[in-house]
């Protein structure tokens, strides 16, 4: 049975059984429990989580939110858009190391309405930002993309949670089924 290898923030984490679900007996899905956070963050604990994992056949790939949410400690963004892109060329050359298919996910989208909350603000125009840095080097690289942003955008108000960040259950739906179609199209 092939291994899938999820990876990405907490957007990851509440799509990530559904996926499971949905490929048992098709695939074995492994993610850490672990938030990815950061890229940074997901590049150092990346040998742990792959070490738990065993040899995964696909990678399902997705840093940023963490990394362009601003916060009053840090302005304008956490980690800086060149800096970002920086840490997904390590991240990439690490995974390439697997041998496995690498899929990079889209930034899901956040809404507009959210502004400050728990000191941390998202802006839409920076995941677009985001997006576009990640989506242009994915492309140098060949490696595929998986716009999950766009099936969240399509129904906004209905597949994110009340915090404008988090996936609503229909969102976490909706992202489980269009995950496990991309899935199976590369397993």
């Amino acid at each position: 049975m092939k291994t899938v290898l999820l990876l990405g923030d907490s957007i990851r984490l509440s799509y990530q059984p559904l996926v499971a679900e949905r490929l048992d007996g098709r695939a074995r899905v492994f993610g850490p429990s672990d938030n990815g956070r950061f890229a940074l963050y997901t590049l150092m604990r990346l040998n742990d989580w792959l070490a738990e994992c065993g040899k995964p056949d696909v990678i399902h790939w997705n840093n940023g939110l963490w990394d362009l949410g601003q916060c009053p400690h840090r302005h304008p963004n956490q980690i800086p858009i060149a800096d970002y892109e920086g840490n997904l060329r390590v991240l990439i050359q690490r995974l390439r190391e697997t041998n496995a298919r690498i899929i990079w996910r889209t930034i899901t989208p956040v809404s507009p309405a959210r502004g400050w909350r728990d000191n941390w603000f998202f802006d839409p125009e920076d995941v677009a930002r985001y997006n576009a840095a990640a989506r242009t080097l994915m492309e140098e690289e060949g490696i595929v993309c998986h716009d999950l942003g766009a099936v969240i955008q399509e129904k906004m108000d209905d597949r994110l949670d009340a915090d404008g960040v988090h996936l609503s259950p229909t969102g976490q739906t909706v992202c489980a089924d269009d995950v496990t179609r991309t899935l199976l199209h590369y397993l």
